[in-house]
């Protein structure tokens, strides 16, 4: 039970301690502040007392002389240690000389305070025969003040050797010197049990703040590693969306990113309804130049002709897209059927103008595309997806027609979609 109080429950490190060290000074400063104006006032009210006392002739064998410089060393010794203590700034950086000579001055203080009861309590053995003033002092010491074990034992040792050793100098009666060194030890032990369990329970609670602090750090490192994580898996599923709507091969959006990007346009259209034109484009007799050429050249031309396709954009109204195999789609918002033609006549020059060979080809001794476009109003995905049947329908009419060309169809305005290749008579071809 003993060794609790004598060592602590727990380990802390170097700057644990010197922590513990630096923080139960300034809590023992604070305290001396409010304690040494208590004692001044005290002491001043028996400096008056004993001044009365002597003046009146109060008892004869009181000594005037004696008890005012102790009370009068008592109120300097506590005079010097506000204005010491007032010089201590618990905010400023202090060396560590400094730092020990700021203890090593409040280390004579509290000698000094104990010696100065066992001094007095001697005295008092020729008046009241009492240990009041080594008790009280003692005590507050030991109460309001946090000292370790090594350090509180010093004060003991010194006060008590000091008393103990005097006591039979001025204490005549062998029955009252015995009944007071009884009670000496009795209390003495009792006032070191009050100071350690104040001791430990002060270091406990630094501790308990320790571990809050260790605890609060470990949460905060792991809650910014788990942000770390989170961005880095955030930055990761980016990635991973835009390799998802992006074309392995060439490196324009695909048909998941198309679909996306119109349903975005769509539902940020601010007109009940938008003219939507559309080229839908597929490279001519491609089956065969793979065939013959070989599929890495057959990439080659189909990354050539995304590159064409994509160069197109005007801008964030129009969306090129690599449908799957050798056929792309390229759609424009806000774009009429003119425009529209004039873009995919553009295209398909450009295609031609690559002049990549295909000695395998009907249309020619190189690389060709046949393109349909088609021009609506759009409200909605469903009439977009309409849109997308006209023209496909228009490509297959240009395909049909000996391909490397363009072939423009309007949406329906009143009469039903055909879908059997035939042309409604209100479209316009």
């Amino acid at each position: 039970m003993l060794s609790r109080l004598i060592r602590l429950p727990f380990e802390l490190t170097a700057k644990e301690k010197q922590q513990l060290q630096n923080q139960m000074f300034e809590e023992n400063i604070a305290r001396g502040l409010l304690f040494a104006r208590i004692i001044i006032g005290l002491e001043a009210a028996l400096t008056v007392a004993d001044v009365t006392a002597s003046l009146s002739n109060a008892h004869e064998s009181f000594h005037f002389s004696f008890y005012f410089v102790m009370y009068m060393l008592m109120i300097v010794m506590n005079i010097c240690f506000l204005l010491a203590a007032r010089r201590y700034d618990p905010d400023k950086t202090y060396s560590p000389e400094q730092f020990r000579r700021y203890q090593g001055a409040f280390l004579l203080y509290s000698i000094i305070f104990v010696v100065w009861g066992s001094i007095v309590a001697l005295a008092d053995q020729r008046l009241y025969g009492q240990l009041m003033a080594f008790v009280v002092n003692l005590m507050s010491i030991s109460v309001i003040f946090y000292f370790n074990n090594k350090t509180i034992l010093l004060l003991y040792s010194v006060s008590t050797l000091l008393l103990a050793a005097g006591l039979p100098f001025y204490q005549s009666s062998g029955e009252v010197l015995v009944g007071h060194y009884v009670n000496l030890a009795i209390f003495v032990f009792f006032t070191w049990i009050a100071s350690r369990i104040l001791y430990v329970t002060y270091c406990r609670n630094f501790y308990s703040k320790v571990l809050l602090g260790q605890s609060n750090a470990r949460l905060e490192q792991e809650i910014q590693e788990n942000l770390r994580v989170h961005r880095e898996l955030e930055r990761a599923n980016e990635e991973l969306l835009k390799l998802s709507l992006v074309d392995d091969l060439t490196g324009i959006p695909n048909r998941r990113a198309f679909d996306q990007q119109v349903q975005t346009m769509l539902s940020s259209q601010d007109a009940p309804d938008t003219e939507v034109s559309l080229i839908m484009l597929d490279i001519d007799y491609f089956k065969q130049f793979n065939d013959n050429y070989g599929h890495a050249e057959g990439d080659e031309v189909i990354k050539r002709i995304a590159g064409v396709i994509h160069a197109a954009s005007r801008g964030p109204g129009d969306i090129a897209a690599r449908l799957g195999g050798e056929e792309f789609v390229f759609a424009a918002f806000h774009t009429g059927r003119e425009e529209i033609a004039e873009i995919a006549e553009t295209i398909r020059e450009q295609i031609s103008g690559m002049k990549i060979t295909h000695e395998f080809s009907v249309t020619g001794e190189f690389v060709t595309g046949s393109l349909g476009t088609a021009t609506g109003r759009i409200r909605n995905n469903g009439q977009f997806a309409e849109l997308m049947k006209i023209a496909d329908e228009a490509l297959y009419a240009a395909k049909a027609g000996g391909r490397n060309s363009v072939v423009r169809m309007n949406m329906p305005k009143t009469r039903p979609l055909s879908v059997d290749g035939k042309k409604p008579e209100d479209w316009e071809v």
